[in-house]
């Protein structure tokens, strides 16, 4: 059953015919029949009487009226609603963001917001995702938007994927092992590693991968939370670094940095939004979440 059907169907009980209806919603008459036919099937009665000049609700018809305009008015409210809240032209939000959903989805989002509704403030602080999820818990942020790197749900808060990021080998453009279309595990362990923060599931993948093969995983050399820090490292010497390829997607594309490897050397994490379960982000917040579900379809459409 969808709303549409419904909508088809009162419409022709409140202007008579189907002629009238469609003019009334800007649809064919074709249009309004598939519709109420697809309704009927599903449910499996006939809702309306087709001999007679005005149509009139059957006897299934007159049990479907009342739910079906409920249903109608609730959706007009929550409509009227929403359109007030992603219009909030003024006050404050509160987003919590990590390194790599800030550069991905965040920028392009406050961007969009700030466009639109120039009064309205935005404070973003940015942090490893376990920190801001604690933060949001206490009320300090509205929304907490990063990498879902473990895969338990913490207790009181609802996440939501707008897209997924991968996580990759990489290194300068000069490495010696760019010159490989993908380096097997043994090659990896004679470069020295540098470490991220934060890798949870990814870090037990990496590792197992080389286990696998029996192959003792690299132990890193240097273990940092500073992005800039590893990316001069990684345009300076031979080292090799795992972490979020949107993170220097810049430096990809401008060719001086380089993605290891295959599909044995990618691990995709959701990028997340969450929130309170307890409480709706107020409307200010939730102007941001339509901006970030617009950058994150923008994001997919380039890939």
């Amino acid at each position: 059953m969808q709303l549409q059907q419904l909508r088809y169907f009162l419409a022709v009980v409140e202007y008579g015919g189907f002629s009238r209806a469609a003019e009334a919603l800007g649809r064919t008459q074709q249009a309004l029949s598939k519709g109420i036919q697809a309704l009927e099937d599903t449910l499996g009665v006939r809702l309306l009487e087709r001999g007679s000049r005005v149509a009139r609700p059957t006897v299934f018809g007159q049990l479907l009226l009342e739910p079906a305009r409920a249903i109608d008015h609730e959706l007009s409210v929550f409509r009227s609603r929403l359109a007030e809240a992603l219009e909030a032209a003024s006050g404050r939000v509160h987003v919590g963001a990590s390194p790599t959903a800030a550069a991905l989805l965040v920028a392009d989002a406050v961007t969009a917001v700030r466009r639109r509704l120039p009064a309205l403030r935005i404070e973003v602080v940015t942090g490893l995702q376990h920190q801001l999820l604690s933060r949001l818990l206490q009320g300090e942020l509205d929304l907490c938007v990063g990498v879902d790197t473990r895969d338990a749900e913490p207790q009181g808060v609802i996440r939501e994927v707008l897209v997924h990021e991968h996580y990759r080998v990489i290194a300068a453009a000069d490495h010696p092992l760019a010159r490989e279309p993908a380096p097997d595990h043994m090659a990896l362990t004679t470069w020295p590693w540098l470490r991220g923060s934060n890798l949870g599931v990814v870090e037990e993948l990496f590792r197992e991968g080389f286990e696998k093969r029996g192959l003792v995983p690299p132990e890193p050399v240097l273990e940092t939370d500073s992005l800039e820090l590893v990316r001069t490292l990684l345009a300076s010497d031979h080292y090799l670094c795992l972490m979020p390829q949107g993170l220097v997607r810049p430096e990809l594309e401008h060719g001086q940095l380089i993605a290891l490897g295959g599909s044995d050397l990618s691990w995709a994490r959701p990028i997340s939004m969450a929130y309170r379960a307890d409480a709706s982000p107020p409307p200010p917040a939730l102007t941001l979440a339509r901006a970030l579900h617009e950058a994150a379809d923008a994001l997919r459409d380039r890939r």
